[in-house]
Order: structure tokens, then C-alpha cells, then sequence
């Protein structure tokens, strides 16, 4: 499990990038399931159904925009390299969010708590982004600015479907 871990692990640290993880469509898969396991933990919020309808969307939705990206970039070699990269280190940082979100959910907001939980929340949706920027940056040979810039453009593109999905919880 650890040597499963570990290059995701110095991925979300930026010490390596998409291209250091091996071209595997068994480990593209683990990734792909994980991803949608965190995200339907991640959408507890909401009812069983709308839950695994949420993770099913957020995967599919980083399926789908990346392979468009990678494939209008003509750079389809990279698609399923770039893909486990996202999927391994989205699942890390929804692991890492979850206690936080169950605090959050668990004190009196109206009474000025969690605030410790929001900012802790927010330093790891920073973190998230500038981990997809830095696997951007190297799967599209771009500078970091420029893989940031994409990254919040596929934040934008997902919220935005949540909230047409889910009005009122995302």
C-alpha cells in the first residue's frame, strides 16, 4: 500500500510530477475508484443517492475535462498519466479534508465557531489547487501561472455544475 501511496504523496508535496507515475490502466482505475469513494464521502451532506450521484459527477467531470484538455493540446500520450496524478491526490487531500468537514458540520456556526475549521478547510482547497497546477504545469509542458489558471478554471466549471445539480448545498 505504501509504494501505492508514496508517489502520490511526493506529487502533492511537488516534488514529482504526472509523469513519474507509470502509464496504468489498473492503477488509473484504483485512482478513478478512490477518487469516487472520497467523493461520495466528501457529499454526506447530501441524501445516499444524490451523495453517489455527486462522486459520479466529480469524477466524471475530472475524466472528461482533462481528457479534453490533454487531447486538444495534442498530448494524449499523457492523458492517463495526468488522470491517476489528479484522481491519487484528490483523494488524498478529500481524506484529509474529511475530519474537517465533520468538525465543521458537528459546531454551532451561528455562535462564531469553526472558524479554525474554515480557515484549515480553505488552506487545503489552496494546497488542492496548486497540486493540480503543478500536475497541469508538467502534463502540458506550461508554466505553473498558466496551470494554476486551469486549475481554478476546472474549480469554476465544477462548482458551477454542482450548484445546477444540488442548488442550495454546494
Amino acid at each position: 500500500m505504501r509504494a501505492i501511496l508514496n508517489p502520490f504523496i511526493q506529487i502533492c508535496l511537488l516534488r514529482q510530477g504526472p509523469q513519474d507515475l507509470p502509464t496504468s490502466g489498473i492503477l488509473l482505475a484504483i485512482a478513478l475508484t478512490a477518487h469516487t469513494v472520497m467523493s461520495i464521502a466528501w457529499s454526506i451532506s447530501l441524501n445516499a443517492g444524490n451523495a453517489l450521484l455527486s462522486g459520479l459527477l466529480d469524477t466524471l467531470l475530472l475524466v472528461v475535462l482533462t481528457a479534453t484538455l490533454l487531447y486538444a493540446q495534442r498530448r494524449k500520450s499523457r492523458v492517463i498519466q495526468t488522470l491517476t496524478a489528479l484522481a491519487g491526490t484528490g483523494t488524498i487531500i478529500t481524506f484529509l479534508a474529511l475530519p474537517l468537514s465533520g468538525w465543521l458540520r458537528g459546531v454551532d456556526q451561528s455562535a462564531g465557531e469553526g472558524g479554525l475549521a474554515v480557515i484549515m478547510l480553505l488552506i487545503l482547497m489552496g494546497w488542492s489547487l496548486a497540486v493540480v497546477a503543478h500536475i497541469f504545469r508538467h502534463a502540458l509542458s506550461i508554466p505553473y501561472f498558466f496551470g494554476l489558471v486551469l486549475a481554478m478554471v476546472f474549480y469554476g466549471i465544477s462548482i458551477s455544475a454542482f450548484r445546477a445539480l444540488f442548488p442550495g448545498v454546494a
